[in-house]
């Protein structure tokens, strides 16, 4: 059964030009029912479901349950407008593995995720490919039937912890296999207050941990939901698909790949991607290299 949220318009307005590519950032990454013509919607982390369209000229508007708060801070900071990623596309120019990528996304930012949805995202991609990672997801989304009505736009919605606790089934029927208790397990966290925002951790260490208390969420998961849902990369989500790429890539042995990317990477690039605004959020996109 088909289930529409009516929004309620909050804000408008027009972000920065000639830095951040809007179409690439609000459509990569992003699932099918999402894109369209000239504009993405974006979903804004937060309780209250909150959404923003996103234009590719730049121009948003966004909409919600309770228009409380002043959104364009929220939507600048989700989309990375602040952030200067000079640094690491001046080095990615120059390495093997990145250099295409550098060359074809140079407007590129990560979008930032609440963080039930970041550890939905991780939990898909575990023991599977891109394309089945995202299939499920696109499948999740589908399958809930929950949707947001924009005026006259109506699109899917993820489903809340709370709805996916209430109709379990659906997972299976979405195609996650044994990843649904791992998904359940989550929601139950999440609900229950097991696991409050990150925000609220002292550090990305203890983030780690946290998250690492549900059963069924490795290093991998907690580490991809931290850079999803803080945009912080202080510790690099590197899994064997991976760590396969930098042994081939580099030459490196396979039990020595993670320490080699931290080496080459994490002591210049993400010192060089910060926030304008001196926030600790820092961006992210090695993780684009899984797109295999």
């Amino acid at each position: 059964m088909k289930r529409v949220e009516e929004l309620k318009q909050c804000e408008t307005g027009v972000l920065p030009s000639g830095i951040v590519d809007y179409a690439l950032t609000s459509s990569v990454y992003n699932l099918c029912f999402w894109i369209l013509k000239d504009k993405s919607i974006v979903f804004l982390p937060g309780a209250i479901t909150t959404v923003a369209i996103i234009y590719h000229n730049g121009r948003f508007e966004v909409y919600s349950s309770e228009c409380n708060t002043r959104y364009t801070p929220i939507v600048k900071m989700v989309l990375g407008v602040e952030d200067d990623y000079t640094g690491f596309y001046d080095l990615a120019l120059r390495d093997p593995l990145l250099r295409d990528f550098a060359t074809m996304y140079r407007g590129w930012r990560l979008r930032q995720s609440d963080l039930w949805w970041s550890l939905v995202t991780g939990i898909c991609q575990q023991n599977a490919s891109f394309k089945q990672g995202w299939s499920m997801l696109h499948k999740i989304v589908l399958n809930y039937g929950r949707h947001v009505s924009l005026d006259n736009l109506v699109v899917p919605r993820p489903p809340k912890p709370i709805e996916v606790l209430e109709k379990p089934e659906v997972l299976l029927e979405s195609g996650v296999g044994y990843r649904a208790k791992t998904i359940l397990n989550t929601a139950r966290a999440i609900v229950s207050g097991l696991i409050d925002e990150l925000e609220n951790t002292s550090g990305v260490c203890e983030a780690e941990r946290s998250l690492k208390r549900i059963d069924g969420i490795g290093p991998y998961t907690a580490r991809l939901a931290i850079v999803l849902s803080m945009n912080n990369y202080t510790l690099p989500p590197v899994d064997r698909w991976l760590k396969k790429i930098i042994s081939v890539v580099y030459s490196v042995d396979e039990k020595y790949a993670e320490e080699f990317w931290v080496s080459k990477w994490g002591g210049v690039v993400w010192t060089s991607l910060y926030c304008h605004d001196n926030s600790t959020r820092c961006r992210a996109i090695i993780e684009s290299t899984r797109a295999y």
